[in-house]
């Protein structure tokens, strides 16, 4: 794993590292990700959150949704975490353009398209301390 830093000075983040920081008391809405996501997203996403394959099955762009994307126990598959990396790295190549709101709303649009089922996934947070955008 050592060649991942290879010719970075020990001690410094990365450029792009990380996630940014959403203000987490927005309400999300949905109807207005769909919105913004056929305006922003869908052009590589698709249409339907199905991402775009090479002809060898490997991703150009990944799936958001449906049977080839992340399961609904993912970090993900929640609306802040993703908003979060939304916000800092989309639409592809323009981080940072989209306001909060926009991620947020971008979010919860795709988050809750139908996607795998995470097994036992109701034995996530048994001290019933789950965050408020956790997929039940």
């Amino acid at each position: 794993m050592s060649w991942l830093s290879q010719d970075m000075p020990f001690g410094v983040s990365p450029e792009g590292r990380g996630f940014v920081k959403v203000n987490k008391e927005l309400e999300p809405n949905p109807e207005t990700g769909k919105k913004l996501f056929a305006e922003k997203c869908s052009v590589c996403h698709g249409a339907d959150g199905e991402g775009q394959y090479n002809d060898d099955g490997t991703y150009l762009y990944p799936a958001v949704a449906g049977d080839k994307s992340f399961n609904d126990g993912a970090g993900m598959a929640r609306t802040y975490t993703a908003a979060a990396f939304i916000k800092g790295k989309m639409p592809f190549g323009q981080g940072n353009t989209l306001s909060d709101q926009e991620a947020v709303d971008i979010a919860a649009y795709f988050t809750h398209l139908p996607r795998p089922v995470k097994a036992n996934k109701d034995k996530d947070w048994p001290n019933g301390d789950a965050p408020k955008d956790v997929r039940r």
